[in-house]
């Protein structure tokens, strides 16, 4: 009798936990968003006939469960500190670096056809660009992710795709001149912060060096770091990085730099919707997505004026979030600077620049992001 209850014990314990969870999550209100991971949660799907068989139903399901698991972040956070224990290095796509770094792996989670396809398009727009604007007026820069350069903090035989081989890509099918390596720029700095140790963007500071070496690629003289006042935000930070892990780590710092020197601007949100004269939202310093303080987060459009800027010179960024804290260096030198998330803007890039007088244009996106972007579509209509 006892051996059968012994052996009846873990899958009682098994189906008991499994109907908790079941009732806990069929009586619990369904979450819509995480501020902690700073993305949308899995809802429950539609259930058709035709999902039921082709899998999509419990493919999505099988998603939605793990999104809406009760307790996940205490989940994750315990799972971490489980694999930290037996000496793991690389747990949910994340590295454990030195000094409490946190550095988001892609090794493994491309897909190259996907790389082809994105960089085809990328030579085609910017071909378009320059034979409209002139090559001295296009540039594209994709930024190295911290993986590609902070080689000074990754794990011993962390493995990381090939960014260098990505940008030497881009620059072959782009026209001449047109591509600027940022590799040996940011190389150049990486034992300084230039890249947040808990989220997978750069800072300021990294945002800084890229300015300086766009700006000079087009004949722009670059302000000097001496010429803005540097101002601690917020020193309560936590990235996108550390969500998937959910560990016990220093946070880290927003910085500010404002010019030293009387500027005034104006920011219109995706035509009209919203309008503004800082380059910062003080209120997402209230909440987990503080990265979201530079230009108020991601927009479809945000149109900048610039008191300081050139006279009659309009600059067209097409983009991803690594453009937000490089943005305020860039529109001093603008009348007007637009700003474009291809994941949310509809119309053609091609036809929205046969509507607006724009004189310069930058591609600026991370390269992990440029290769794993679904969007780019628009980039080529």
């Amino acid at each position: 009798m006892k051996n059968k209850l012994a052996a009846w014990l873990p899958i009682g314990v098994f189906l008991s936990l499994t109907l908790v969870f079941s009732v806990w999550n069929l009586v619990r209100p369904t979450r819509s968003f995480s501020e902690n991971e700073n993305r949308y949660l899995a809802q429950f799907p539609e259930i058709t006939p035709e999902a039921v068989l082709d899998g999509e139903f419990s493919e999505e399901y099988e998603t939605y469960l793990a999104d809406q698991f009760p307790l996940r972040d205490s989940w994750i956070s315990l799972k971490t500190r489980m694999e930290l224990l037996i000496g793991k290095k690389d747990i949910n796509n994340v590295y454990f670096g030195d000094d409490g770094w946190l550095i988001d792996k892609y090794s493994g989670t491309l897909d190259e056809d996907r790389i082809a396809d994105n960089l085809s398009k990328l030579g085609d727009f910017t071909s378009y660009a320059a034979e409209l604007l002139g090559s001295d007026h296009v540039r594209v820069m994709l930024v190295p992710t911290a993986s590609g350069v902070l080689d000074n903090r990754m794990p011993p035989f962390a493995e990381d795709f090939d960014q260098a081989a990505l940008i030497a890509q881009a620059a072959g099918l782009c026209p001449d001149g047109v591509t600027l390596d940022l590799l040996p720029v940011l190389s150049a700095h990486k034992e300084e912060p230039i890249y947040y140790r808990t989220d997978h963007h750069w800072t300021t500071l990294g945002a800084y060096y890229g300015y300086a070496a766009w700006a000079e690629s087009i004949g722009l003289t670059p302000y000097a770091q001496e010429d803005f006042t540097v101002e601690t935000a917020s020193d309560a930070f936590y990235g996108t990085t550390h969500s998937k892990v959910n560990v016990s780590v220093r946070p880290d710092s927003i910085l500010r730099y404002t010019p030293n020197w009387p500027v005034s601007y104006h920011l219109t949100f995706n035509l009209g919707e919203k309008e503004s004269d800082s380059l910062y939202d003080e209120t997402k310093l209230e909440g987990k997505d503080k990265y979201s303080y530079y230009l108020g987060g991601n927009n479809p459009i945000v149109e900048i004026s610039s008191s300081s800027g050139e006279e009659g010179r309009r600059l067209l960024i097409v983009k991803d979030s690594y453009s937000h804290c490089f943005a305020p260096f860039a529109v001093n030198h603008f009348e007007e600077t637009t700003l474009i998330d291809l994941r949310y803007f509809n119309l053609g890039v091609k036809q929205y620049m046969e509507q607006e007088e724009f004189t310069d244009v930058l591609v600026l996106y991370s390269t992990a992001n440029f290769a794993d972007d679904r969007n780019l579509n628009t980039l080529v209509k």
